[in-house]
C-alpha cells in the first residue's frame, strides 16, 4: 500500500490485485490479453453489478433481517456481498494501471491525476466495508440458525477481509466467533 497526503488529507492506495490470483494465473492473463473468464466469474450469472443493484439488495437483506427471517436474510446477504465485492473490483479495475506501474511511474504521477482516483479508491473500500458487514450479519444468522460450522467459517473469512479501522464491525465478528469457539 501506498500512503498519499494531498492538502492534509491522507489516503492509501493499494498496490495488490483485488482478485486474488497465483503467479501463474496472471502470467496466463498477460499471454491472452483476450481471456475474459476473470471477469466473467466476477460478473456471474446475475449481470453487471451496480449501485442501485447492491442497494436494492442491501434493503432486501436489512428487512428479511428486521423481521427476523435468518433463512431468507443469509441467502440475501450472500447475494449482496457477493454483489457488492463484484461492483468494489470492477471500480477498482479503473485504478488498475495505477496499481500495475512501477514505482519510477507512479512516482512521477502528476498530484491532480492521482488526487482524481482517490474517490473511486474510496468508493472501492466503501463497497468493501458493505461485504464484510453482510457477511458478519450472515454470520449471526448461522449462528441464529444453529449452523455453527458455517458462522465459524463466515467469521473466519471476514476477519481475514475486515479493516482495522471498521473496529465496531471487527469487534463484533471478533467476539461472537470467541463466543462459538467458547474463549475469551
Amino acid at each position: 500500500m501506498h500512503l498519499v497526503r494531498i492538502a492534509g488529507f491522507s489516503a492509501f492506495l493499494l498496490t495488490a490485485p483485488l482478485v486474488a490470483q497465483d503467479k501463474a494465473a496472471d502470467t496466463s492473463k498477460q499471454a491472452n490479453p483476450f481471456d475474459l473468464s476473470a471477469v466473467k466469474n466476477l460478473i456471474g450469472t446475475e449481470g453487471v453489478p451496480t449501485a442501485d443493484a447492491v442497494a436494492a439488495l442491501e434493503q432486501q437483506s436489512q428487512a428479511a433481517m428486521s423481521a427476523g427471517d435468518c433463512k431468507q436474510a443469509v441467502e440475501l446477504m450472500d447475494k449482496y456481498a457477493r454483489k457488492a465485492n463484484a461492483l468494489a473490483n470492477l471500480i477498482a479495475s479503473g485504478l488498475q494501471p495505477y496499481y500495475d506501474a512501477s514505482y519510477d511511474s507512479r512516482k512521477g504521477f502528476s498530484y491532480s491525476k492521482l488526487s482524481s482516483l482517490i474517490p473511486a479508491e474510496k468508493l472501492a473500500n466503501g463497497y468493501r466495508a458493505k461485504r464484510n458487514h453482510a457477511m458478519i450479519m450472515q454470520a449471526e444468522c448461522f449462528t441464529k440458525l444453529g449452523d455453527t460450522d458455517k458462522a465459524v467459517q463466515t467469521y473466519f473469512q471476514v476477519l481475514n477481509l475486515t479493516s482495522i479501522d471498521d473496529t465496531e464491525w471487527w469487534d463484533r465478528a471478533r467476539n461472537e466467533l470467541y463466543s462459538l469457539l467458547g474463549v475469551k
